[in-house]
């Protein structure tokens, strides 16, 4: 299931944020349905939906899935903004773990995920360590002095 804006319309997503803080976190919620008696929502229910209406309030969609999802090799390179032959590689070479029901490979969601998140842990460091030594070498101070330079000029 996809959670995304109704025909189109902008979420107020204030409203969505404020919901989210003031009636959601840490409290126990009731559902009423029609006129019938109040109903206590589990915990975890009501945790699933403060963290979508969190979600909402920053204006991005939603999709609700169950975490033993399998996917095709497609369906993991769209999620991991890659083409399939990559995935397929990443499965081929053991970096992602893949079953066979059939002919065709499948992915365990987690597993996609999972992997999404260390690739831009990896990124992040190897940007950290760029930038640290750009500053070792003074190449931020010189381009600092460029740019202060140049709207000098402009």
């Amino acid at each position: 299931m996809t959670v995304v804006p109704m025909g189109g319309a902008v979420p107020d997503t204030a409203e969505l944020r404020r919901f989210a803080r003031r009636a959601l976190r840490g409290r126990r919620l009731r559902l009423v349905v029609d006129d019938e008696a109040p109903v206590d929502m589990p915990q975890a229910v009501g945790e699933a939906l403060a963290e979508i209406v969190a979600i909402l309030g920053e204006g991005k969609p939603v999709l609700v899935v169950p975490q033993n999802t399998q996917l095709t090799t497609g369906e993991a390179a769209r999620l991991l903004g890659v083409s399939r032959p990559t995935v397929v590689k990443l499965m081929e070479d053991g970096v992602l773990p893949f079953s066979r029901p059939n002919s065709s490979r499948r992915i365990a969601l987690h597993d996609v995920l999972a992997y999404k998140e260390q690739r831009s842990r990896r990124r992040r460091e190897v940007l950290d360590e760029m930038t640290a030594d750009a500053v070792d070498m003074g190449v931020y101070d010189e381009a600092i002095g460029k740019a202060r330079g140049n709207d000098a000029v402009a």
